[in-house]
Formats: C-alpha cells, sequence, structure tokens
C-alpha cells in the first residue's frame, strides 16, 4: 500500500504514532516501509560520486604546481612541443604512408595461431577433470593438425620475412 493512499486514522492505527500533522506520519510511513529515507540511501553514492571525483582532480592539480615549482618555471620552451619518436628528434615520412602487405600478413597468422592457447587452456582444464590416455590423444590430434598448418604456411613462404 502506498504511503500517499493511507488517511491520518489509518496512519495512527497503522504505526501507533501520534502524529500531530499528517506530513510527519507520511515521511514516517516512507522511512518505516524501505528501512531508511531516501537521503539515507542516496548520501554515500553522492559522497563516493563527489570524493571520486575531487581525489583526481586534487592530484592533476598538485602535480601542475609541484611542475611549476620544481622547475622554477612553466614549460614554455619550444623544444617540448616538437615530436620525438624512436630517439629521433623529428618524424620521418607522413602518417600516411603505405605497410606493406607482409605486416598485415603476419598480424592475421598471429591471430589465427594465438587462439591455439585458448583451446590449450580449455584442453587443460578438461584434462584436470577427466584425466587419462584419451585426453592425451586428443591434445595430440590438435597439435598435429596445427603443426601440419605451420609447415603448410612455411611451404608457401607466408614466414619467410625477406620475400
Amino acid at each position: 500500500m502506498h504511503a500517499a493512499d493511507l488517511s491520518f486514522a489509518a496512519l495512527q492505527a497503522q504505526f501507533g504514532a501520534d502524529c500531530a500533522n499528517y506530513g510527519a506520519c507520511k515521511v514516517d510511513v516512507m522511512a518505516g516501509a524501505s528501512g531508511a529515507s531516501v537521503f539515507d540511501q542516496v548520501f554515500p553514492l553522492t559522497m563516493l560520486v563527489l570524493v571520486g571525483l575531487a581525489i583526481p582532480l586534487a592530484l592533476l592539480i598538485l602535480n601542475r604546481l609541484a611542475s611549476r615549482w620544481a622547475n622554477r618555471t612553466a614549460n614554455t620552451n619550444p623544444a617540448k612541443q616538437t615530436p620525438y619518436e624512436s630517439g629521433l628528434p623529428s618524424v620521418v615520412g607522413d602518417a600516411g604512408g603505405r605497410f606493406s602487405v607482409k605486416f598485415y600478413l603476419i598480424a592475421m597468422l598471429f591471430l589465427a595461431f594465438d587462439v591455439e592457447v585458448a583451446f590449450l587452456y580449455a584442453w587443460a582444464w578438461k584434462y584436470l577433470a577427466t584425466p587419462g590416455w584419451g585426453m592425451l590423444g586428443i591434445l595430440l590430434v590438435f597439435l598435429v593438425l596445427l603443426e601440419v598448418g605451420y609447415l603448410y604456411l612455411y611451404r608457401k613462404g607466408a614466414l619467410d620475412w625477406e620475400r
């Protein structure tokens, strides 16, 4: 039953309270129904969000102030604004340069054969539950098929980087 549907007499009868006004009884009914008021439910979450935002913000401000104090200046050196990559003082080439297809082929082969690890973990988990020669036979078949795939790629020259 909703608190707004109760009359003043029903509230007094249900809670045995001597309510001076309807509003006080209504608040007591809502608090009694859920065990806590809305404020008691929302306040911890509000404080968690505020602390979760305040701590990183305070650390960023502290970092900025400590950096200026340690360097005795704001970082206005133009050398700090130039790109620096892999030990080179400036970037060589443009960002739109083309890569060899070999990079993509090796990446795809890595992904295809890296999935084998996921299957080996599943096999190891199943082997713990049911050990025996049958599970080792399944592993042997899987590894032979995997090696056949590697040998096929090797014979085709897909793993030769210089080609």
